[in-house]
Order: structure tokens, then C-alpha cells, then sequence
């Protein structure tokens, strides 16, 4: 027999490394034959297993079976565990809380807590805004919404304006320099006592 040529052992080679077991076919082709393989190998295997030691098979089977029945029983209590818990409510802001709050700020000013005090008595403020349909009070309705809200509503434009440059003063000492100077709190006091003493 010759011996083969160099050109003849290279082409062996390569049909022999393009075969399947060597991975170099199609990546995405490789991956869906992947699964398809091994579930084929698996039932080979199974089907081995039932023949030669059929006690390690039903014993195989019976485990499997188990952690299916446990997966689905999970599944079945954490859903019945999500359905009776109650739905947090939407509770509309009541009048008392802007009392509330208004008594808490003063305390709060008591005790040289002031922007705290003005913090309290914006919240307080935005209360008795909502109560009166003014503006609609909600988690995802950010100070800027709020603004925006006020000048387009009925209320006075100068007390609108007032109340959203003092909103905007708020913010930048609630989240930035913390300054704690009086001027924050009263002028939220004199803003709480208009809206309190009128209809807006």
C-alpha cells in the first residue's frame, strides 16, 4: 500500500475534525443538537439503567418524581401566598393629618429642628392642597409634578409661584447643604396659615 500524501492526510483530518463530536459545526446548529444529544444519551442511559439494575432505576425515577411534585407544590403555595395577602389600600390624606403634621413641625421648631420643621409643614401644606382637589397627591408624582401642578391650577399664580420657589429651597437644603436656619421654617408656617385660613 503507498503511503498517503501530505494533501490526503490533511483532508482526512479535516472531514474527521468536522464531525459533530469535534464542535466544529455551526455554533447555534451545535447548541440545539447540544440538548437534543444529550436527551438522547439520557434515555439511553435510562434505558441501560432499567435493564441492567432496574432497583437503582425506580429509585432514580421515584427521586425525580419527588423533587417535581416538591417544585410544584412551591409553586403552588407561593402563589396562594401572594394572592391572600391584601392589596395595600389608596387611602386618600385625610384632614386630621395635616394637623398632624403641623403639630409635629411646631415641636420640631421647638427644638431648633428647623428644616425638619419646614419639611413637616410642606407636607402639611401639600395635605390641605389635596384635600381641596388643588393638586392629586401620589407616591410616583415627584416636587417638580407637584409645581407644575400648582401653576396650572385655580390657585392664586403669585401664591403658586411662591410655593414652588419655596418647594425648590426646601429641596436644596433637604438634600444638599442641610442648613438649618429659621427662615425655612416660618416662611412654610406663613404658607400652612394662608392655605389653612382660606379656600385655597
Amino acid at each position: 500500500m503507498p503511503d498517503p500524501s501530505d494533501s490526503a492526510i490533511r483532508e482526512l483530518a479535516r472531514n474527521i475534525l468536522a464531525r459533530r463530536e469535534y464542535g466544529l459545526v455551526d455554533k447555534n446548529e451545535n447548541a440545539d443538537l447540544f440538548w437534543i444529544d444529550w436527551l438522547h444519551r439520557l434515555l439511553a442511559w435510562m434505558k441501560v439503567l432499567r435493564v441492567n439494575s432496574p432497583i437503582l432505576y425506580w429509585m432514580l425515577v421515584a427521586a425525580l418524581l419527588v423533587l417535581l411534585a416538591a417544585a410544584i407544590a412551591q409553586i403552588i403555595w407561593s402563589l396562594r401566598a401572594a394572592l391572600r395577602v391584601e392589596s395595600p389600600s389608596a387611602r386618600p390624606v385625610s384632614p386630621d393629618q395635616p394637623a398632624d403634621l403641623a403639630a409635629e413641625a411646631g415641636r420640631l421648631a421647638d427644638a431648633g429642628r428647623f428644616l425638619e420643621a419646614g419639611h413637616r409643614l410642606m407636607i402639611a401644606s401639600f395635605g390641605l392642597l389635596a384635600a381641596r382637589s388643588v393638586i392629586e397627591l401620589r407616591p410616583d408624582h415627584s416636587n417638580r409634578w407637584i409645581r407644575a401642578a400648582l401653576r396650572g391650577s385655580s390657585m392664586a399664580q403669585a401664591l403658586a409661584l411662591e410655593i414652588g420657589a419655596l418647594m425648590e429651597q426646601t429641596e436644596r437644603r433637604w438634600f444638599g447643604s442641610r442648613a438649618n436656619e429659621p427662615d425655612i421654617y416660618l416662611q412654610w408656617r406663613s404658607v400652612y396659615q394662608r392655605l389653612a385660613s382660606s379656600g385655597n
